[in-house]
């Protein structure tokens, strides 16, 4: 079945590009950035330059955004992993792969992950490190490893683990196969399914839900479920008790108050 392909949504088009054109970004007035891996000849696969990309435009939505939707461009494919090819030769400057993944999982920004197409070994990494996972009822998910001779570590594992639990992250990593759409709701790898001309609108309709909230709120919390999950010895209930007191301190604790008395939507700053 050939898919058409997947665009820009609507009244968007890309602002800024980074990782050599790779990414494309944009940001509009609610506040919501779009971050799409633009390689679809490569089926969005993730190289050098994309990796860093992903990064600089993830330290962008950071200074300028309140909710971020990732997603990748083409129809064909979310990522379909990272670009083994790509990764020949010396190693260039700049972060690697591992580090990517590392500082998608740690942006304070909540991020939307959406899926169309293949959502394959480090793509369904890379999803796995968003916040929330929507996918088209088209999307395909897996994990190739065992398929290409090499192994996950248990930081590239863990999240999978956490939402699927141990036998299906086996099952994923040992046979090698695919799972579609309706599979991975039904597993916890997505929270939606949507079909595949009404995914855009529903991933920017919850990042425009979410980027409405108190930012400060949004942060505290994605930092205190992500200490809830963190290991003992990194765990740091002095960093969320100071993030929950920013917050009841906060000129929008009391707007939110004020808003509430009134009887009307409030108005957030962040501060």
């Amino acid at each position: 079945m050939t898919r058409p392909p997947q665009a820009w949504p609507q009244g968007w088009t890309p602002q800024r590009r980074f990782g050599e054109g790779r990414v494309a970004y944009a940001l509009d007035a609610d506040g919501v950035a779009v971050l799409a891996i633009d390689a679809p000849a490569r089926m969005n696969a993730l190289d050098d330059p994309a990796v860093a990309g992903i990064v600089a435009a993830l330290e962008t939505a950071e200074a300028e955004a309140r909710a971020l939707v990732f997603t990748g461009l083409g129809g064909r494919a979310f990522i379909s992993g990272a670009d083994i090819g790509g990764f020949d030769g010396p190693q260039r400057e700049g972060p690697t792969f591992l580090e990517g993944q590392r500082r998608l999982a740690a942006c304070p920004l909540p991020v939307v992950a959406a899926i169309r197409g293949y959502c394959l070994g480090g793509g369904l990494m890379t999803a796995m490190n968003c916040d929330f996972r929507l996918a088209s009822s088209d999307a395909s998910f897996g994990v190739p490893a065992a398929k290409l001779g090499i192994s996950y570590g248990a930081e590239g594992l863990a999240r999978l683990v956490e939402a699927v639990g141990p036998g299906r992250t086996r099952r994923l990593l040992y046979v090698g196969d695919r799972v579609d759409a309706a599979t991975a709701l039904a597993w916890g790898l997505v929270e939606e399914v949507h079909a595949p001309e009404a995914l855009w609108s529903a991933a920017l309709a919850l990042a425009r839900q979410i980027a409405g909230n108190a930012p400060l709120s949004i942060r505290a919390t994605k930092a205190t479920v992500a200490d809830i999950l963190a290991e003992p010895s990194a765990k740091d209930p002095g960093r969320i008790a100071a993030l929950s007191r920013a917050c009841r301190e906060s000129a929008d604790f009391a707007e939110g108050r004020a808003a509430f008395r009134d009887k009307r939507a409030p108005r957030f700053t962040g501060r």
